[in-house]
């Protein structure tokens, strides 16, 4: 993708999107520097929005500071719990409406998701001359989205730069720092729990049922009539 040094750049991470399609697909977390240096490469840097739920987990605030020193202004909304006990946290309109309010102040609009939901808002913000890229990895990035982008990067193609963790062991010199927190091996704090797979018996283990034979009126097994003969 082209990049020119006087170009004014925003780039918008939604965090729970990326954490997801990390430990699905390599059970790994993101390197959200490497994501921000080369979102931003040698163009100059306006904003720089990640948006985080807030779930009051006992380490969610070191996490959320080891993003700040990043270089990230980290956005917090509390997780809904509903009465059901549903729970709901996203980010996209807010994320939408920032973007929108920003992008007469860029040149350059840097989504950090793979949700087709953002494909619309795309399309305004290049009707009003505003170039769009979007970084995310491809197996869970909507078809929608990268055809609407100027420009796409693929996190999956160099995963050694853009995760942290799965096969790979975690820098030991940050330990006790708050960006530890992103290198730990525990699920990073701010986002929900999502339910655990129900496990299903394979198919030679189920029972054998037969099914019982047809029985005749008279209780016996019900045979082929035959049609009566005819004489002539």
């Amino acid at each position: 993708m082209p990049q020119y040094p006087a170009q004014r750049v925003g780039v918008f991470v939604d965090v729970s999107n990326m954490y997801y399609s990390a430990r699905a697909l390599y059970q790994a977390r993101v390197n959200f520097q490497s994501i921000l240096e080369d979102a931003v490469g040698k163009r100059q840097l306006v904003r720089a929005l990640a948006y985080v739920i807030k779930a009051e987990a006992p380490e969610e605030q070191a996490f959320f500071d080891a993003l700040a020193k990043q270089g990230w202004e980290v956005r917090q909304k509390d997780l809904q719990v509903f009465v059901g006990g549903a729970k709901k946290g996203d980010w996209d309109v807010g994320i939408a409406m920032d973007v929108l309010r920003l992008a007469a102040k860029l040149d350059v609009v840097v989504i950090v998701s793979g949700d087709g939901d953002y494909a619309e808002l795309v399309k305004y913000v290049k009707a009003l001359g505003t170039r769009v890229e979007a970084m995310a990895f491809s197996a869970s990035t909507s078809k929608l989205l990268v055809a609407e982008v100027d420009g796409f990067t693929d996190l999956a193609q160099d995963t050694s730069r853009y995760i942290i963790g799965g096969q790979r062991r975690a820098n030991a010199s940050l330990k006790g720092s708050p960006e530890a927190s992103l290198n730990s091996s525990s699920r990073p704090v701010g986002l929900p729990t999502p339910p655990s797979p129900v496990s299903l018996p394979a198919l030679d283990d189920l029972p054998v049922i037969k099914a019982p034979n047809k029985l005749s009126p008279k209780g016996t097994p019900a045979q082929k009539r035959r049609a009566p003969r005819v004489t002539v």
